[in-house]
């Protein structure tokens, strides 16, 4: 379908400093962040805890539940979310202009999320285009 676009990030955050569990396990981040860092420049919002990020994103695509298990499937992905001891989120969200890709996550998928402790969450934003 045309006009949508997916975005998936798995978020990764720990009262620790994560800089050698991300170096130690060969992790390619596509951001990473200190405690009291900025959100965003020029915001007065901090992170709380130390984390990164990986993120990668689809455009045109009728079906969102077959890019998460290519996205999880990513060897960044599946180091990071083996990782103990920290909290994980997948993030899956939708920019929409035309039509919804269809949103379906098999007992496998979510039996996987839920083997390694990661919440998931979805936004969906419909935008006029």
């Amino acid at each position: 379908m045309k006009g949508n676009k997916v975005v998936l990030i798995l978020s990764i955050e720990s009262d620790r400093d994560l800089s050698e569990t991300i170096s130690s396990n060969g992790i390619s981040a596509t951001k990473v962040w200190q405690k009291g860092d900025l959100k965003l420049k020029g915001s007065i919002l901090k992170y709380r805890n130390f984390g990164f990020s990986i993120e990668e994103k689809f455009y045109d695509i009728p079906f969102a539940g077959d890019l998460i298990k290519k996205f999880l499937a990513d060897i960044n992905v599946a180091r990071s979310i083996k990782l103990q001891s920290v909290k994980k989120l997948l993030r899956v969200v939708v920019y929409s202009y035309n039509s919804m890709p269809g949103l379906y996550y098999n007992a496998n998928l979510l039996k996987l999320l839920a083997d390694n402790n990661v919440d998931l969450d979805n936004d969906i934003y419909c935008l006029d285009g």
